[in-house]
Parts: structure tokens; sequence; C-alpha cells
């Protein structure tokens, strides 16, 4: 697990969406913010779960939208900044509650069922996603150790 999925945990655990959009704000806007957690993603690929695929996220902010291609090949995760063309399937939220998602504050499925998230393509290879990407496990998994 990252020490800064851990950290974005910590500082916005709680938060509104201003809140979580000033520090957005103060760690470089969500232009570099996204490009961060974007390059920080292949570390926390699980790859006994890793299924080869094309993932789109399209993350809202108020003023535009931010495209990203995710593509997982042979266990390798790839980032683009760029619209993800025909994905597996492509996940349309918020920047504040993208954030709740990554730091597992808000489940996927509970986001899904109260219109905060909303998905492109398959649905139903959406629910895989968490488990390529865990949190929770690892954090147990490195506890036991």
């Amino acid at each position: 697990m990252s020490a800064e999925r851990v950290y974005l945990l910590e500082q916005t655990k709680g938060k509104t969406d201003a809140q979580i959009m000033e520090l957005v704000n103060i760690l470089g806007k969500p232009a570099v913010f996204l490009e961060i957690v974007m390059a920080i993603l292949p570390l926390e690929l699980d790859p006994d779960q890793a299924k080869d695929c094309v993932m789109g996220f399209e993350i809202t902010t108020e003023d535009r939208t931010h495209y990203f291609r995710v593509e997982i090949k042979d266990d390798v995760v790839t980032t683009e900044r760029r619209d993800p063309g025909k994905a597996d399937t492509t996940i349309l939220v918020s920047l504040p509650n993208f954030v709740r998602i990554i730091t597992e504050e808000l489940g996927g499925v509970k986001a899904f069922m109260q219109g905060k998230l909303w998905v492109k393509g398959n649905p139903t290879f959406a629910y895989s996603i968490p488990r390529m990407f865990p949190f929770r496990e690892k954090r147990e998994k490195e506890a036991v150790s």
C-alpha cells in the first residue's frame, strides 16, 4: 500500500466536497493531483487479481472533465491522460467522490447506488476494479507481517 494513499485517506476522511477540493488545490490543482494518483496506480495492482483490460475514468471538477485511460496487460499498468476510447468499463465520477472511492471511505457499489458514480460499458467488470487495486486487503496483510 502506498504511503500516498494512506496520507490521502488521513487528510480527506469525513471532509466535504469543498474541503477535498481545497486539499487538491493545495497539492497542485486537479490536473497535477490526478497525474500523481494515476502514477501511483501501478503500485497498488494486485497481480493475483489483475485481468488484462482497459479502464476509463472521466473525473469531473466544476470546470472540466479529466480523462484517463488505464490499461493492464500482463500485470503491467499503463496510464494515459486521454479519452479512454473503447474501454471494458469507464467510471464517471466527481473528483471528491473519486478521492473517497480510492481511499475506500466510499465504496464503489454504494456510490453507484447513490448516484455518485456512473458506469459506461460493462458494469459487471467495474466490480472487479477494487479487487485489482485493493486497499484494505493490503493494509490487513501488512499489519500481520
